[in-house]
């Protein structure tokens, strides 16, 4: 009918409000669209963007009964159902498995659950990618009782320990998500203490080089598996150093990333959104997989928008069942991404102790086209979230610091000679402290 109102665009629910929900809220309210996001925590970062409404649920986080109970109690509440975006493994799960239930209320675009469940099960996927001969790094899935022995004489050192999926048992235990082992003397020992903890675990070999070896391919697929983008990068720095997530990434295209990631998600039967995360082996340059990702966003991803590639967009498309067009010709080359406050740490955590940065150089790095994962001109309030909260933490370990000296130095008093005060040690004790 004439001069009647244009339908309001279709709402879209983000899970989670971290890093990963806040560049698909911004990818997707930048160009209109509703946004919801819902955390157990609003007083995060995220959670202050302008594009988004937040709303609270206990469980978000972790993925329990509660984060499903909060959908089904939300849904009938909208207008029209709105488009699920997950940004992590748990809400992924949740979403996937409860799909049916969903429906009446939500639009949800995944990949099938036995696609999402081979993903989200690193037996599952590793013993895919040995079956169908992947580019991984030699890896042994490690049953119950193992001949560690014959494994410990024939494995190439150095090798990793890790298991499939860290339990609440390992995270109490452990205060890493994998062990780097040197030596059959190191390997014996270690897997003793944690099969004890945790007995579905496997040895991977270790591929040598830095950070910056590690390359990543991203992209949609369509219903029939076809590509609707492509988009590569690769990471600069990670916090924790050579085994977190992205600190600072660069777009940067490269061919064999790109048709490889399009190749082996295909393999693995996903539509949708996917990614796959490679590493070059210093060894004999070759590329291998280090992990793959699908139907939830990535850690940087907001790099991949920025850059020219809306992924998130083209997944609200598809998910309403509007047309989805290839993307090409507007990618950005060298565009540098920075996590703010991870880059600081993991720089003056690792690299400039190690000598491998100095302020200059570190400074240096970011020369170029930038982009951030929290400061935007359009949208401040989280970057300044995120720097209250590193401050906020700076201090409190300061405070603990402090009184740790305070009391160290009573206990000491008619016992020992005074010592003096050390300003330089007492100042990089501050800076450690902001860090952490």
């Amino acid at each position: 009918m004439a001069g009647s109102r244009a339908a309001a665009p279709v709402p879209v629910l983000v899970l989670g409000l971290g890093q990963n929900g806040l560049a698909s809220i911004r990818a997707l309210g930048r160009l209109g669209i509703p946004v919801f996001g819902i955390d157990s925590d609003l007083s995060q970062p995220g959670a202050g963007s302008r594009y988004c409404r937040a709303v609270a649920c206990a469980d978000a986080k972790t993925g329990g009964p509660g984060l499903l109970e909060k959908l089904l109690e939300l849904g009938p509440t909208f207008d029209q159902r709105p488009v699920l975006l997950p940004s992590g493994d748990l809400n992924l799960q949740v979403i996937s498995e409860a799909r049916e239930l969903l429906a009446p209320h939500y639009r949800v675009s995944l990949p099938t659950p036995e696609v999402v469940r081979r993903a989200l099960d690193k037996r599952s996927f590793y013993e895919f990618a040995i079956a169908n001969d992947l580019p991984i790094p030699r890896t042994i899935l490690l049953h119950a009782q193992p001949d560690i022995e014959s494994i410990a004489r024939e494995i190439e050192y150095p090798c990793i320990v890790k298991p499939f999926q860290p339990t609440a048992a390992w995270r109490r235990t452990f205060d890493t998500r994998l062990f780097v082992v040197q030596s059959r003397e190191e390997l014996l020992p270690l897997y003793e203490r944690v099969f004890a903890v945790h007995p579905e675990l496997m040895l991977q070999e270790y591929m040598s080089g830095p950070d910056s070896h590690l390359y990543f391919g991203m992209t949609y697929l369509d219903r029939d598996r076809q590509p609707m983008a492509v988009w590569t990068g690769r990471k600069l720095r990670m916090y924790p150093a050579r085994f977190g997530t992205a600190s600072f990434a660069e777009s940067r295209f490269d061919p064999w990333i790109a048709e490889n990631t399009v190749s082996i998600l295909q393999s693995l039967g996903v539509t949708g959104y996917g990614s796959i995360e490679f590493k070059r082996d210093q060894r004999d340059g070759r590329f291998r997989i280090v992990e793959a990702t699908v139907g939830r966003t990535w850690f940087p991803h907001g790099l991949v928008t920025a850059s020219g590639v809306n992924l998130p967009h083209l997944w609200y498309r598809d998910a309403l069942d509007l047309p989805v067009e290839p993307i090409g010709g507007d990618f950005v080359e060298g565009l540098k991404w920075i996590h703010e406050d991870r880059d600081l740490r993991t720089v003056l955590l690792y690299f400039m102790p190690s000598g491998d940065l100095t302020i200059g150089s570190w400074l240096a790095s970011y020369r170029g086209r930038r982009t951030y994962a929290y400061a935007a001109w359009d949208d401040p309030l989280p970057f300044l979230r995120a720097m209250r909260d590193l401050a906020g933490a700076g201090l409190r370990r300061a405070r603990r610091r402090l009184r740790g000296t305070a009391n160290a130095s009573v206990l000491d008093r008619g016992s020992r000679e005074a010592k003096p005060f050390d300003l330089r040690k007492l100042c990089a004790e501050a800076r450690g402290a902001l860090l952490h």
